[in-house]
């Protein structure tokens, strides 16, 4: 028995005339007639008295008829089902960043499976459009700093560290060991672009909260041209960690940040986990496990087991 079986019976049940049962599923009536009698002989029972308007269901035929209804439908399901998780594997992926700055978080390997996977980075230089792709669904997944507010999306946390500051070697600054906000507020400030993230809603309430404020501050979506800056001694770069390893720190001297009002928290924002396909599990799958994390971690049978923030 397979799909094409069913269906002939149906069909023919359906017009009760084997004609034009054939002609409805594009084929000759010999064809058709040949394909129910082996049909039925591979029941071991008749289906159908022939007569001569056509033919009319036997006992059996009208017993069997509605869970072959339900059968074929079953199996119409799981092709269209297999063929949808087809189109899934092999369409592209769009993961929006939140700016530039946070590619260097993603390490180089990483980078490269997502071009295998058929991932695409796309950087937004914007928290406001990566929420809205989100709510209108052309993304499922946004790497971003944690907003202030989640709005009522899941958040997969990946990094969350106290900041370091990036000092020119001619700095005075360079002789403490660590710094604070005090210490700094006279400095002038380097940014990337700025954006309504926590990253920067937390360095202001930190400012705030010492009543300190630089004396300016200078806005890149360019971080290697902020690094120059910070390297001319024009002046300081609050950073997190990650992002040292992929800059010459040449003439740069590195010194903790020491507030308990400014954490950097970068994860992942979704709109729900059953969204998600293979690869964008795995993608996210392999950045928590790069930073060694401890939370819990998107199982791969898409079992939620991350909470819903």
């Amino acid at each position: 028995m397979n799909e094409q079986q069913l269906k002939q019976f149906l069909y023919i049940a359906k017009f009760q005339n084997i004609s034009k049962a054939a002609k409805k599923l594009f084929m000759s009536q010999q064809t058709l007639s040949q394909s129910l009698q082996n049909f039925e002989k591979e029941l071991g029972v008749a289906l159908f008295i022939r007569n001569k308007n056509g033919v009319v269901l036997t006992e059996v035929g009208r017993k069997i008829l509605p869970q072959s209804e339900l059968l074929l439908t079953h199996i119409e399901e799981y092709f269209n089902f297999v063929k949808e998780q087809i189109k899934t594997n092999n369409s592209r992926t769009t993961i929006a960043i939140e700016e530039e700055c946070l590619l260097t978080s993603i390490p180089s390997d990483l980078m490269l499976y997502a071009s295998n996977a058929n991932i695409d980075l796309y950087v937004q230089n914007s928290l406001g459009l990566c929420l809205n792709a989100l709510a209108d669904k052309s993304i499922n997944i946004a790497y971003c700093y944690r907003p202030a507010e989640l709005y009522n999306f899941s958040y997969i946390p990946v990094v969350k560290e106290v900041p370091i500051v990036m000092l020119s070697e001619h700095n005075p600054l360079i002789a403490k060991e660590s710094l604070t906000i005090a210490d700094i507020k006279n400095e002038g400030l380097l940014l990337p672009k700025f954006n309504y993230s926590s990253f920067t809603n937390s360095l202001v309430k930190a400012y705030a909260k010492e009543s300190a404020y630089p004396i300016y501050a200078f806005e890149s979506p360019d971080i290697a041209t902020l690094i120059q800056m910070v390297r001319s001694n024009v002046g300081i770069k609050i950073s997190p960690t990650y992002a040292l390893e992929h800059f010459s720190l040449d003439g740069i001297v590195i010194r903790p940040l020491k507030t308990e009002d400014f954490l950097i928290e970068v994860g992942f924002l979704i709109n729900s986990y059953q969204d998600l396909n293979a690869n964008e599990i795995h993608f996210i799958n392999l950045l928590l496990s790069h930073y060694n994390s401890e939370l819990s971690i998107i199982s791969e049978d898409n079992e939620n087991v991350l909470e819903h923030y």
